[in-house]
């Protein structure tokens, strides 16, 4: 499997709700796209590629959900999202396929078997999902996101229906950019005593060198902290990047596989990874679901 994909259930139809509730909770599962006026000219439409080729002669560009729809298989894995903010993971049955329901502007269908996952996915994932100008369907590549799939998909429904490759490498080396932020945000919340403002939480079509600005609970002694955290085993940070967050009174808070010149910092701290790993260990029953799934793939 060369990716997963994500895909947005919405059409032109007057209620979505009336749409998901059609894909996702009915007896035939299945996700949809729309284009149905394409039926009020074209009455020879019997197969996908007719479908596709209508729509193609009616728009100045195809749409990439169009393509998607015409190479989707049997067995390939989607995620999509429901109006009550619920992920699910859903497994292809059959190839794409012409289908014509008017209210609901529906124009083909891929059937599926689908599970609702929850709230929580990995950050990749849900970026996926709030990306501005993401389109209708975007795929993911990534190995470890395809590797997660297949084992929700199988944990969803009771099967070993995929076969998922365990990694000898360590979980910390590994965790998404997004769910490794998260664990040492939630490191500094939890042990260092802080909270964050979330306002501040950086985002990442900028440049910006912080994750996050955090203010200390504590309302005798007033405190407040800057992060970043870089992940793999190669990355680097350069402290003295951070001076001018330190001349303003922040408590600078760094993790990575390298940090140099931590030293010309008055107040710097360096998390390592065994400080992480203990934390993660010690606290991860009231961890995000997104964290600690990762641990099926990866050792700890």
């Amino acid at each position: 499997m060369e990716y997963v994909t994500r895909i947005h259930l919405k059409t032109d139809g007057i209620d979505r709700n009336e749409l998901i509730n059609y894909c996702l909770y009915s007896e035939s599962q299945c996700l949809a796209i729309g284009w149905s006026f394409i039926y009020n000219s074209n009455t020879n439409i019997s197969k996908y590629k007719d479908f596709y080729y209508a729509v193609k002669d009616r728009t100045k560009r195809v749409p990439h959900v169009l393509n998607t729809f015409w190479y989707a298989k049997p067995d390939d894995l989607f995620w999509t999202k429901d109006l009550d903010g619920y992920y699910w993971i859903c497994r292809a049955t059959g190839s794409a396929r012409p289908k014509y329901i008017k209210n609901m502007d529906i124009g083909a269908i891929i059937p599926i078997e689908a599970y609702k996952s929850g709230m929580e996915v990995p950050g990749q994932i849900k970026a996926s999902f709030n990306r501005p100008r993401g389109g209708t369907c975007q795929e993911i590549k990534d190995e470890n996101i395809i590797e997660y799939s297949k084992y929700i998909y199988n944990q969803l429904s009771g099967k070993e229906y995929y076969d998922v490759k365990k990694s000898e490498n360590h979980l910390l080396d590994n965790l998404p950019d997004f769910d490794l932020e998260e664990l040492v945000i939630s490191y500094l919340q939890i042990k260092e005593n802080y909270y964050v403002l979330s306002n501040s939480i950086a985002n990442k079509s900028t440049t910006i060198k912080i994750e996050c600005e955090l203010i200390g609970r504590d309302k005798e002694i007033f405190k407040k902290a800057v992060v970043q955290v870089k992940g793999g085993k190669t990355k680097e940070i350069d402290a003295f990047d951070y001076l001018s967050y330190d001349q303003d009174g922040y408590n600078v808070y760094l993790y990575a596989p390298k940090i140099k010149n931590a030293d010309r910092l008055k107040n710097c701290t360096i998390i390592s990874q065994d400080d992480l790993l203990l934390f993660y260990n010690a606290y991860k029953n009231i961890l995000p679901d997104s964290i600690t799934k990762w641990e099926a793939l990866f050792i700890i």
